[in-house]
Parts: C-alpha cells; structure tokens; sequence
C-alpha cells in the first residue's frame, strides 16, 4: 500500500471514529442534563403538592427523596464521565482530521510528493498525539482542583 493510500485510510479511520465518540458523548450529555432539569422541575412540583394536600405528604415526601436521589445519580454521573467535555474535545480533534483530510484531497491532483504525505503523516500523529495529552492533561488538571 502506498503511503498516500495509508494516509487516507488512517484519516477516514480515525475521523469516524472521533465523530462517532462524540455524537455518543453528546447524546450522553444532553440526556443526563435534561434529565435532572426534569427531575428537579418534578421534585419542586411535588413538594408544592406536599404543603397543599396535606393528608398525601408521606407519599409525597417519599417521592420527593427517591427523584432527590435519582437527579443526585445523574448529576454524579455527568460529573464522572464528563460528556459534556468529551463531546467539545473529540469534536474540535474530528474537525481537525477533516481538515487533514481535505488538504491531501486538495493535494490529490499534484504528482506525488513523498515529503508532503510523510508530512501529512507526522501531522495526523501530531493530532492524534496532542489530543490524548490535553484530554490528560485535563483530567489530571480536574483531579488536582478536587484534591485542594
């Protein structure tokens, strides 16, 4: 296999796979969020009921503690796996690999160059390589702010 061939491969590979990641990270996100938005809507609602009908506040009450707890899982939840933040970063390093992707189509009429595709190369591991780092870096950055 050529390396101009390789290249384009590997840029298809790992752009699917990082629009992939993110269109799952999203959906996590926007699911777990607009999950405890209904939940905490619900719980004030039910304890307005509670003050209203009185003689139902044990039942009430009892609902109120069990979404309490289920909006505290998903919130616990969001702030673990950290969707939300996984969703931006995995999208700006798909753009990025578009962006690969296109300047070797654009360069696809030329005749072959070897230096520009190992080029090519070097920045599509420069981009793989950089996105693990921050994705570190910001992990261990978010460890360091709970430990203080």
């Amino acid at each position: 296999m050529r390396k101009r061939e390789y290249l384009k491969v590997q840029l298809k590979e790992h752009a699917g796979r990082f629009k992939e990641d993110s269109e799952e990270h999203k959906r996590m996100f926007r699911v777990l969020r607009y999950g405890a938005f209904f939940l905490t809507a619900v719980t004030t609602a039910l304890a307005s009921l509670a003050l209203a009908f009185p003689p139902y506040n044990n039942n009430i009450s009892v609902a109120i503690v069990a979404l309490t707890a289920l909006t505290g899982v998903l919130t616990s939840v969001e702030g673990l796996r950290k969707p939300g933040e996984l969703w931006i970063h995995e999208r700006t390093t798909y753009y990025a690999l578009l962006d690969l992707q296109r300047q070797l189509e654009f360069q696809e009429g030329d005749p072959e160059d070897p230096s520009s595709v190992d080029r090519m190369f070097a920045q599509l591991q420069a981009i793989l390589g950089a996105s693990g780092e921050k994705w570190t870096g910001q992990i261990v950055g978010n460890q360091g702010k709970e430990k203080n």
